[in-house]
This record gives C-alpha cells, structure tokens and sequence, in this order.
C-alpha cells in the first residue's frame, strides 16, 4: 500500500505556484477590464461584415481612416438570437488604436462576467495560498 501514499509538495513550491496563480488570473481579470473600458471610452462603432463563423466570428470593416481591416471578434457574452452568417452585417466597436486587436460585437454584453469570475479567483486565491500554508505549518507543530 506505500504506492498509494501522496507526496505533498514543499511549501515554498506550493507558495510559489500560489502567487503566480493569483498574479495570473488578476492579470487576466485586469487585461479584460481594460479592453473594455478602452472599447467604452475610445471606441468607435461601425459595420462589419462577417467573413467567417467558427468558434469565433471573423468580421471585414473598414475604419475611420480608411483602412481595411479583417480579425476576429473578441470573446465575450452570447449575443441572443442566432449567430450571423456569412456575408451578414454586425454592428461592432473598435479600437482605433488597435483596430486588428481590439474589436466587439455591440450587441453581446461586455466581457465583465469573465473578469469577475478571474477576479474573484485571484481573490480567492489571495486568501486561500496563505491560510493552506498556515494550516500546514500548524499541523507539523
């Protein structure tokens, strides 16, 4: 039966992959905060023409300057309704700074669930790393 017995990891490995968890996942809560507040304050909205329908929806539009842009739309809440075609227009919000990086679909709700949710996780972690290690700590006393 030793083969069933577990080995836990050290503490200062387990504190490290801890904290980078927590940085992690805050990062990512803060990079989705920031594409939308971007997008809400800076964007700029237009037509797009869908090219593309995958996993993700690939538009073709052209920007303000002119410009002929062709990426994908970024992830975010489900827009109600069916999911558009080929060749169907979608109304979008761009980044003018960021045209191929920074586009949304107007119609689907900002990706603040997700940043929630990554948010809530690195809190969660914040706490959770500290308190596991003092546990352990106390159990070996």
């Amino acid at each position: 039966m030793r083969w069933l017995k577990v080995r836990r990891p050290q503490v200062p490995t387990f504190a490290v992959v801890g904290v980078v968890v927590v940085f992690a996942f805050g990062y990512m809560a803060w990079s989705l905060w920031e594409r939308d507040r971007t997008l809400d304050t800076q964007g700029v909205e237009t037509t797009a023409r869908v090219v593309e329908v995958g996993r993700r929806i690939q538009v073709e539009f052209q920007t303000a300057d002119g410009r002929r842009v062709r990426t994908l739309v970024a992830p975010g809440g489900e827009v109600s309704g069916a999911r558009p075609g080929v060749g169907e227009q979608i109304p979008i919000v761009y980044d003018p700074e960021d045209p191929e990086g920074q586009v949304r679909d107007v119609r689907a709700p900002e990706g603040n669930r997700t940043a929630y949710l990554l948010g809530g996780a690195a809190c969660f972690g914040a706490v959770a790393v500290p308190v596991a290690l003092l546990a352990r700590r106390r159990k070996k006393k």
